[in-house]
């Protein structure tokens, strides 16, 4: 008998450990989700939330794949990913009719106005954006376009200049180049702490353009279903680790 048990323990310490599931997080720019550091390689909130997902767990393992704005909606329905991080359904999935379900909401925040501050000038001069130069991000949706994110209908109906990071929004208008800038705030606070200079030379609106009830966007059929998703989101909020990211990422409007 001792034999065999020691027989059993020694072949099945010569097994090999089961590999984790490899999940695809795709990821396109989005400060600070996602952006690119001084190399041109991704960083952010995104690959921070991967790390952490790596280290709360041993089933799977999370890897980020780049994609952009305009053709995420093509790599997730060719399976180039799994998940996609800070996400909306609002945001032309049901219209395309992609294989996706969503999350539970983990994180709020959303996008606001921001334009060169003026003497006399308030919060009125957002109430109106026809006839005003505005920036904004290329492949976004705007709620004051009816969430429109074509580039033609946005720079014909309401002449629209669109750009490839909010930091060129925010600078075009300091710089007074433009009359409005469409930001998330999350980037905003985390560019004002980094520019603190800069906060008396904007004026921010008090209203949003949308408000985001961020999700998780889970490909149906891939590795990890939407339950599995949720159920790390819950653990990682009682352990305190997505409090701690949010902090970190200067994100303030974290709680769902």
């Amino acid at each position: 008998m001792r034999f065999l048990l020691a027989f059993a323990l020694i072949a099945s310490m010569a097994l090999p450990a089961q590999a984790a599931e490899v999940v695809r997080v795709g990821g396109y720019d989005f400060p600070p989700f996602v952006e690119s550091d001084v190399n041109g390689q991704p960083k952010g909130l995104a690959l921070d939330l991967v790390d952490a997902l790596n280290k709360v767990q041993t089933k799977y393992e999370f890897r980020f794949v780049p994609t952009s704005a305009r053709r995420r909606y093509a790599d997730v329905a060719e399976g180039r990913f799994d998940l996609l991080f800070f996400e909306s359904p609002e945001w032309e999935w049901a219209a395309k009719g992609h294989p996706v379900e969503f999350s539970n909401v983990f994180l709020k925040g959303g996008e606001i106005y921001v334009a060169p501050a003026k003497p006399g000038r308030g919060q009125e001069w957002f109430a109106e954006l026809k006839g005003k130069r505005v920036v904004g991000i290329l492949g976004y949706h705007y709620g004051f376009a009816n969430f429109e994110a074509n580039p033609d209908v946005l720079s014909r109906d309401w002449g629209m200049k669109l750009v490839g990071s909010h930091r060129s929004s925010i600078e075009m208008v300091l710089a007074e180049r433009m009359d409005v800038g469409i930001v998330t705030d999350a980037y905003l606070w985390s560019y004002l702490a980094r520019n603190p200079d800069a906060a008396e030379r904007l004026l921010v609106s008090e209203r949003y353009d949308q408000r985001y009830n961020h999700r998780v966007l889970v490909r149906k059929g891939g590795p990890i279903a939407t339950d599995a998703v949720n159920q790390l989101l819950t653990q990682m909020e009682r352990d305190g680790t997505l409090d701690r990211l949010w902090r970190a990422a200067k994100v303030l409007s974290a709680k769902p």
